[in-house]
């Protein structure tokens, strides 16, 4: 009895001790930027930081995960969402590699989860938007298909800023939670300016140091029922001080899906795809660009099927007329293209098109800080938005 009576009083002890330290985490003011969410964060720990993402953000990010699973009830064949989500999360190894790769950016997941007070599967599958996809695209649950991204890097402009932009072509259920998030590391001049949606741990984005990412999944090479989900692959690259420490990262880890990264720093950018346990950096330095949209760019590369880009490109969100468009135009334009520039061509159909709900550009100076623009919905609809590191 006095064993219970001890254990009892124990746990009441850690409790309370885990209800103090959250409530010293300061919660952040939320700033409503023309149509997007702004939030910096500064917690000690990761878990801090997750914390103050989901709280402050937490009115956002219930009404995005209740849009998600309305959206799997309308555009699948899945009658309860909440199955599927489950089966997702418990079924595969994405949550035990996340846990054992980057426990810190686990730790601030779970900060998210606590901080909004939501379900911690449920918030897992919406942050592992590629992955969820192939699960519905592996059980034929699909109605209709959406996601179209095209991403561009240009660089290597003697006196010139490095530019990479990004349209994030999405499912509906994005819609209305584009947030950018300041996050300052403690003891470090690392700072982040990370474009995500409101619970997600990233999409896009650049850091102090210059380094900036932007992502395509690439629809026509193997998947895996493990490994790490994209949102977070693109946070750790984010840490890296150059493209070096990127690769250096990738090499190490082993992959949800596969995906292009195309990351880009203050010397050069480049395309670098990724599945199963697998890398692939591509580079394109004689013409100073480098375009990818959702088919691989490796002449060997094992693909599952053929995307044929005259028979059934428009199957699969004209990634061929996507690349061949921006291709042309960046051949004759890349050397003197600017920010307005880029603008025109994001917006240039059908890089643009009915799945475009946020386009990014980011500069990358020789010196100095990096600045992002970015839309709260299309680029054809709304203007960018600057934000800066100052």
């Amino acid at each position: 009895m006095k064993k219970h009576t001890f254990l009892f009083v124990l746990l009441l002890s850690v409790s309370y001790s885990a209800s103090s330290q959250i409530k010293e985490i300061k919660i952040p003011t939320v700033e409503f930027r023309q149509g997007i969410y702004y939030v910096e964060l500064n917690g000690n720990t990761a878990y801090e930081r997750g914390f103050q993402h989901g709280r402050a953000l937490a009115f956002v990010i219930k009404r995005s995960l209740k849009n998600f699973e309305n959206w799997i009830e309308d555009n699948t064949t899945i009658k309860v969402p909440k199955e599927a989500i489950s089966d997702f999360a418990t079924g595969k190894g994405y949550i035990q590699s996340v846990k054992d790769q980057l426990p810190e950016l686990f730790n601030e997941f779970q900060g998210i989860v606590d901080g909004a007070q939501v379900d911690f599967d449920i918030l897992f599958s919406y942050q592992s938007f590629d992955e969820f996809y192939s699960y519905l695209e592996a059980g034929n649950h699909f109605k209709s298909n959406e996601g179209h991204c095209t991403t561009i890097g240009v660089f290597g402009r003697e006196n010139q800023a490095n530019f990479l932009t990004h349209n994030n072509d999405l499912p509906s259920y994005h819609e209305g939670a584009v947030t950018v998030l300041k996050i300052k590391y403690p003891n470090s001049d690392l700072i982040l300016l990370q474009q995500t949606f409101a619970g997600q741990i990233g999409q896009n984005g650049v850091n102090s140091y210059g380094v900036a990412v932007g992502i395509n999944t690439i629809i026509d090479m193997p998947v895996s029922n493990k490994g790490i989900p994209v949102s977070f692959n693109v946070r750790k690259i984010m840490e890296s001080k150059n493209i070096t420490e990127s690769l250096e990262y990738l090499k190490k880890v082993d992959f949800g899906t596969s995906m292009n990264y195309l990351i880009a720093d203050r010397e050069t950018a480049i395309a670098v795809e990724t599945w199963e346990d697998n890398i692939e950096a591509i580079d394109n330095k004689k013409q100073h660009f480098i375009a990818h949209t959702n088919h691989t760019l490796q002449e060997n590369a094992p693909v599952i099927y053929e995307i044929d880009k005259d028979l059934n490109d428009s199957s699969f969100g004209h990634t061929h007329r996507r690349l061949n468009l921006a291709n042309e135009i960046l051949e004759d334009s890349a050397y003197n293209i600017d920010f307005e520039g880029l603008k025109e061509l994001k917006s240039t159909p059908p890089i643009l098109n009915g799945s475009t709900i946020m386009g990014t550009i980011i500069s990358i100076p020789k010196e100095g800080f990096p600045v992002l623009w970015t839309t709260p919905g299309s680029p054809n609809l709304f203007g960018h938005v600057k934000f800066t590191f100052d």
